[in-house]
Formats: C-alpha cells, structure tokens, sequence
C-alpha cells in the first residue's frame, strides 16, 4: 500500500503493509504515524506511532501495519514517513507531512460493473452498510439506504424509467445530482439497477431481475377498477394488461407516517401507502439464482407487514431473520384482512407464479444525461 493521498478499496480483515520506493536516492525510510479512523462514527481502529530515526527499512522493504477491521466501513488513513535520502550535502533525514486517503473497507473484491468500483459509489455504499459483516446484512442495509436517502429517488407519477436509457446506468449524471442536493425521479428499474450497482461495489454479486405474473388483468375499466379520473384511486393502466399491487409506500415517500396532517378529520393514517397498476416489476437477487426460491431485494416500495403478518415497514430485503423468498414475496395466500406480499390481485396460480421475464445486469456510464 503506497497512499500518499489516494482512495484504497480493501477487503475487510486484511493484512496490508505500507511501501515506499523513492527512487536512487533513498537510503531507508519507516512510518512515523499512522492512524485509521472511520468516517462514519469516529472509531480509531490503530494508531501507530514510531518516531526517531530507528528500524528504517530498506526501500521496497513492506512495513507492516495492523490488519484491517472484520467489517465493512469507510474510513481514513493519516500517514507520514521518515525518509532517510542521499542529499545534496550528503544523508538527510525527513519527516513527509501527513497524507489523507480515504479507505473503502468492503466484503470482498468489487464484482461486475463495479470492477473496479467507483469512489463515488463506495462513499454511499460503505456507509450505508458500515460495521456489516456478512452478505445479509450488508445486503439488507443497502437496500434500506437507497430506499432511504435523501435526497435520492422518488416514485414518478408516470412510472417510467429515467435513467438507463440503453442498458447503460447514467451513473456519474445521477450522483451529480445527488452531490448538489437534488432529488431524482426513478422507478423500478431505476432504483433496482443502481442497488445492484451498490451492492456490487460491496463485492456483492447481484443481479437485477424481472418479474410478471402468469395471468394479468386486462386494461382498464375491464380490470374491475373504477378508471375515473376524478377518483384517486382509480386504475390508469387503460392501455395494457398489468397487476394490481397490495398497499405499498414507493421510494421518496415516509413509511411510517402516521395520520396524515391536512386530513385532520378523520384521521387519515399511512396516507403515504396506495396500489400500484404495474405490468411487471424488477428487484434485486443474487447472481446466479435460480428462477424460483431466491431471495428478494426490493428498494422500489416498504410494505406494511413482512410475509409472517407482523408490522415491517421497510422495503423487502431478503434475511434469515426475515426472509422474502420470490414466490410467496410476489403474493401469499390470502389471509382475510391481511394480505401479504406485493401482488394483490389477480390471485396467483400455485407454484406457477411469477414468471421470471429476465436477469441481468446494466453497464454504467459517465457520459452527461438529462432524464426525460
């Protein structure tokens, strides 16, 4: 490791040693300091301090530090060095100052398209799962800061995609975006595509997927639901056979509301819930996965309640705590009252639903973008 002021994106638990060339002219050299410290919370992990002009090693020569945390986090590395050098009038010996790099501390090697990963993709996705250890809850954690951030997305009215034009995410046009405290529009695809992009940067190997139901409604009115325009709640998918969505909360929204305050009488609770008319809808899952039985990562909308019928509240994440496996995920069998998963109606076929359309990944970009 040869810092001096440049972002280091390193496996957790790793053993690392700094080194220093120096050219022709260096004698022997050491490190004087040292400190990492994480930039999420404070935490000093080592410090090291050798000052004075002993146990210089050769150049080339590795001088060990102490190993990395067992834990993802993004942190910063201080460093200086005692340089022993061939100077003008004979051996010099030199304190460097201290140079700051900024250490991304992740679960494994970046996987595709985030090899090699993107700093401005690890600021996010370091902290978001800072201190995980393992792919669960790292995985869990990212999903719940996308779905959180602010600014981030925001469900559009529309429900059209807005930033993977040609199967390419317009990556650096969406993150300037967030740096100058904009929020940005995103559906499904959006939001699913740049999770896995995330979580891939965490040397997670995920991939997006599509999925649809066997047997959608046809258009509106013919759905069975009333398609006035005057009627909030009315379908507007008048041009294609979809699904109806259970009562979800879309990314950009607050999940836990409570009662709505310009509808003071009646209370007017979960005013941020409301069905969606969808044709189909993508999520994250491991690469690899099968197309039934795997686990679902879901940043797009919270539910109300996870698939044993207690309170959640949060975007599925797929966790042995609490898991969203892809067929009962997509929709439970009724429970009167209390239906669970995201599809509400037509009512599934068992075993057969829902129909995986595609897995995949999107390339990324940083070529200048103006979403429609």
């Amino acid at each position: 490791m040869n810092a001096l002021g440049n972002p280091l994106c390193v496996k957790m638990g790793t053993s690392w040693s700094a080194y220093l060339d120096g050219g022709g002219n260096l004698l022997g050299w050491k490190v004087g300091y040292a400190r990492l410290r994480s930039l999420v919370d404070g935490t000093v992990y080592f410090t090291v301090n050798d000052p004075g002009v002993g146990n210089l090693k050769p150049p080339g020569q590795p001088y060990p530090l102490p190993d990395l945390p067992a834990h993802i986090d993004h942190a910063q590395l201080d460093i200086s060095y005692v340089i022993y050098y061939w100077g003008s009038w004979g051996p010099v010996y030199y304190l460097t100052p201290i140079y700051s790099s900024e250490v991304f501390i992740v679960l494994d090697a970046p996987k595709a398209p985030m090899n090699p990963a993107w700093v401005s993709v690890l600021r996010y996705s370091c902290r978001w799962a800072s201190k995980k250890i393992n792919l669960f809850d790292a995985a869990r954690a990212v999903t719940f800061g996308v779905f959180y951030q602010k600014p981030g997305f925001y469900y559009p009215d529309d429900s059209d995609s807005r930033w993977v034009p040609d199967g390419s995410f317009r990556l650096k046009a969406l993150l300037d975006k967030w740096a100058a405290m904009e929020w940005t529009r995103g559906n499904c695809v959006d939001v699913s595509f740049f999770t896995m992009i995330a979580l891939c940067s965490l040397g997670m190997d995920f991939s997006a997927r599509r999925l649809v139901t066997a047997s959608l409604l046809p258009p509106s009115p013919g759905c069975g639901r009333e398609s006035h325009p005057e009627n909030p709640w009315h379908c507007s998918n008048s041009s294609s056979r979809h699904f109806h969505t259970n009562m979800v909360c879309p990314v950009g929204s607050d999940p836990t509301p409570g009662d709505d305050p310009s509808e003071p009488i009646p209370p007017y609770p979960d005013y941020t819930y409301k069905w969606y008319s969808w044709a189909w809808h993508q999520v994250c899952v491991l690469s690899g996965d099968p197309d039934t039985g795997a686990g679902i990562w879901d940043p797009t909308a919270a539910q109300k309640i996870d698939l044993f019928g207690s309170s959640y509240r949060n975007p599925p994440a797929d966790h042995p705590a609490c898991r969203w496996i892809q067929e009962d995920y997509w929709q439970m069998p009724r429970m009167r009252g209390a239906p669970r998963g995201l599809v509400n109606e037509p009512e599934q076929i068992d075993g057969a639903e829902p129909v995986v359309e595609w897995t995949g990944k999107c390339g990324v970009s940083t070529l200048p973008w103006t979403p429609p």
